[in-house]
């Protein structure tokens, strides 16, 4: 993957981080396989060298600071500098300069917490078309306004979370719009969680769009993306790979799954060595796109994999649990679910919209024969019930903040910087019937589970 010069570029920036300071000192590197010879980087290293630990540059160099979430634990620190986010951009602008041509509009939903946001509107400003900064966790634009924003501007690319254009189809038909035909996307850019087969094939189903996977993370940055074919290919001029065994630090044998490590080769600001990432991965033979880059599955965190002792001891990948949910969902024509896990079997709850399910497969038998026979029951719900576009509709509107009202014309009275800054929406009392019986009947479903399991 790395060459021996590309790995000594990267110890030599690791070497001025506090992280590595020691742990390189008197390294030298001669060969691929020597990398072997140091220690894993684990999440926790990261958390005991503090905010800073593994910044390796001058704070003048740095241009972006980003957190990890914190959904598999405490957050990570990383610190990039302009070169990281140009060296990425540029990377996927030539493996998809169809999706980010000059003039197209890119409707970016990420999270502005997240680099790939960034990376997004640096695209646009490289030339590689024109970007809608829209990210999903902001008040401002709350998911149907994503939605008209797509319908007004015309925008053709969606970057965003996999959840998104599953929130966004579902608000449109609430509307009576098919998915497909009330917008101009015609491709989505989609990462930051698992993005398994039938998911994928579900969203271009539903939309009619070619979906591009995007794989990184905060520490890493760009690792990937996936190829025509459905592939994930890795970029082996950023990253450096080892997969090593799950219960020893040796390489896996080919196509057997293992724990992915990561020595970044395109980071300034923060580089890392041998970073065990958490991700459980497995190699591929060679992509009938003939794309020479290596191609990767990914199944998920290890820490997120679903364990159910009462049935036979099963070990399920988040990825195995996501991919067949989303084929149940799809056999009665769905694209909304919720999976619950219990001691002895797992629950697939899926929206069916209130009217007569289609005569097909059965849901439960799609999710069971693609979890080996696992134990599991599937249970039908109204709509809304999963994913409640009424509420997602009701979100506030946002203001600039000011510390004068005129009450004098037609305008809103507001007597606080409070009341200045958020409006909330008044409900009306069938939207508050509504939810109470929702609330009531999700109640009732959470104490029957927890009295089963």
């Amino acid at each position: 993957m790395g060459s021996p010069a590309d790995l000594e570029t990267t110890l030599e920036r690791a070497r001025r981080s506090p992280l590595y300071e020691e742990r390189l000192r008197d390294f030298r590197l001669r060969a691929p396989e020597d990398l072997r010879a140091l220690p894993l980087t684990t999440r926790a290293d990261l958390q005991r060298a503090g905010p800073h630990g593994t910044r390796a540059v001058p704070l003048e160099r740095v241009c972006h600071y980003g957190e990890t979430s914190g959904t598999t634990g405490a957050s990570n620190s990383t610190w990039l500098t302009a070169e990281d986010f140009e060296c990425n951009a540029r990377r996927m602008m030539e493996r998809h300069p169809d999706l980010f041509a000059p003039g197209r509009i890119l409707l970016n939903r990420y999270p502005f917490m997240a680099a790939p946001a960034h990376l997004v509107q640096l695209m646009a400003r490289l030339g590689g078309g024109v970007a809608i900064p829209g990210g999903n966790i902001n008040w401002d634009v709350p998911f149907p306004r994503a939605l008209d924003l797509a319908r007004t501007t015309g925008a053709q690319t969606l970057a965003a979370l996999p959840i998104e254009p599953i929130v966004l189809a579902r608000i449109a038909r609430s509307r009576g719009l098919e998915p497909s035909e009330c917008t101009a996307f015609d491709a989505f850019f989609l990462g930051g969680s698992p993005l398994p087969p039938a998911l994928r094939l579900r969203v271009e189903k539903e939309w009619g769009v070619r979906v591009v996977e995007l794989y990184g993370s905060t520490e890493t940055m760009l690792l990937g993306t996936s190829c025509a074919e459905g592939t994930l290919h890795l970029e082996p001029d950023l990253v450096h790979i080892e997969v090593l065994r799950r219960d020893a630090d040796e390489e896996a044998p080919a196509g057997d799954e293992g724990r992915l490590v990561v020595t970044t080769l395109g980071i300034e600001g923060s580089p890392l060595v041998r970073f065990e990432t958490g991700d459980i991965v497995r190699r591929l033979p060679p992509c009938k796109c003939d794309d020479p880059r290596p191609g990767l599955v990914v199944l998920g965190r290890a820490v997120e994999e679903v364990e159910l002792p009462a049935a036979r001891g099963t070990r399920l990948h988040s990825s195995d649990v996501i991919d067949a949910a989303a084929a149940a969902a799809d056999a009665v024509d769905s694209s909304v679910f919720f999976v619950v896990v219990l001691k002895d079997r797992l629950v697939l709850r899926i929206e069916t919209g209130g009217g007569a399910v289609a005569r097909g497969p059965d849901p439960l038998e799609v999710f069971q024969r693609r979890l080996d026979g696992v134990p599991a029951e599937v249970e039908l719900v109204r709509e809304n019930d999963l994913l409640d576009v009424e509420l997602l509709g009701r979100s506030p509107r946002v203001y600039k903040p000011v510390v004068t009202a005129d009450w004098r014309g037609e305008g809103r009275r507001i007597v606080s910087v409070s009341e200045g800054m958020i409006e909330w929406p008044r409900p009306t009392g069938s939207e508050l019937w509504r939810l109470v019986t929702r609330t009531l009947r999700r109640g009732r479903r959470r104490r029957t589970l927890l009295r089963s399991g």
